[in-house]
């Protein structure tokens, strides 16, 4: 096993599940995109704020200016199917910029930032994973954009306590009355807390927020062919399960971190594997322009 699907098996367990139903050649382009994610993700979270803000901007620089050999000395390796593509240049510049955002004192305000910054980090994931798996209908990267976003959002319930932890706050603050990640905490420890409720709300409005993100993205599996729009339907479900779980816990976003059991991604595979033959199509679907409102500066 190479060392991107080892990376891919140890750290990114829904995507490596679905991956075996992927042809050979795109499982390892996928895992070399998710590894080389990974290590940029690594690196904005391993050292201080400055050093990696530094290390960032130095990534950055080297990127625009193509010199792929001077990051290679520096561990850097880019996926060679993304080298010398502008679409995936720009992309990753902009996967950069979001993980610079992190550190910096993290408050997100609003829903618009709250986008813009799922944009950053995984929508142009979902755009890099379009030219990994060779789909080359640009109309389809409008849905690619909207699974990762969807999936952020996901990850970022999920990991409410942790981030506060970090001093990160994701959810926007005219949602929960601009309480702080300190606040957060107090909350974490007090089942009867008062304010309970107000993040209960948001996590709510998030979730109804995701799931039309969610909804776009597989609605956009139809430019993939069968055995890949198979495997991503799964990777998504998978993933939006998490979601799913959060709700059926009355939205506890403080206990125990959710994650999925291989039965529960066994059965939630085969319920997508039915759903794309079900919904099989022959004609592209519209795009909810309206998803991409708060992304018009930017794409």
């Amino acid at each position: 096993m190479s060392n991107s699907l080892e990376t891919l098996k140890k750290n990114g367990k829904s995507f490596y599940w679905a991956g075996h139903l992927l042809p050979k050649k795109y499982l390892n382009r996928c895992a070399e995109l998710y590894s080389f994610c990974r290590l940029l993700d690594d690196i904005a979270d391993t050292k201080t704020k400055s050093d990696n803000l530094k290390i960032l901007n130095n990534i950055l620089e080297l990127l625009k200016k193509n010199k792929y050999n001077e990051l290679e000395k520096h561990n850097i390796f880019v996926p060679n199917f993304l080298k010398n593509c502008e679409l995936a240049k720009s992309k990753i510049i902009d996967l950069i910029d979001g993980l610079i955002f992190d550190q910096q004192q993290v408050r997100i305000e609003n829903e618009k930032q709250l986008i813009l910054y799922c944009y950053k980090v995984a929508g142009t994931v979902g755009v890099l994973m379009c030219i990994a798996l060779e789909c080359r209908n640009k109309y389809s990267y409008k849905f690619a954009i909207d699974l990762g976003i969807g999936m952020q959002l996901t990850n970022i319930l999920r990991d409410i306590k942790e981030d506060a932890e970090l001093n990160r706050r994701y959810l926007p603050g005219q949602l929960i009355k601009n309480l702080s990640p300190e606040q957060i905490l107090d909350i974490s420890k007090d089942d009867k807390h008062d304010d309970h409720l107000i993040i209960e709300n948001a996590i709510k409005t998030i979730l109804n927020i995701s799931d039309l993100y969610y909804k776009s993205g597989n609605n956009g599996l139809i430019f993939l062919t069968f055995k890949i729009r198979v495997a991503i339907a799964i990777a998504s479900n998978v993933y939006r399960e998490i979601g799913i779980k959060l709700k059926k816990r009355n939205y506890n976003w403080y206990q125990k971190r959710i994650f999925t059991t291989n039965f529960e991604k066994f059965k939630i595979s085969v319920k997508a594997y039915l759903n794309v033959c079900l919904s099989l199509k022959f004609k592209y679907p519209k795009h909810n322009e309206n998803l991409h409102k708060h992304l018009k500066e930017i794409l």
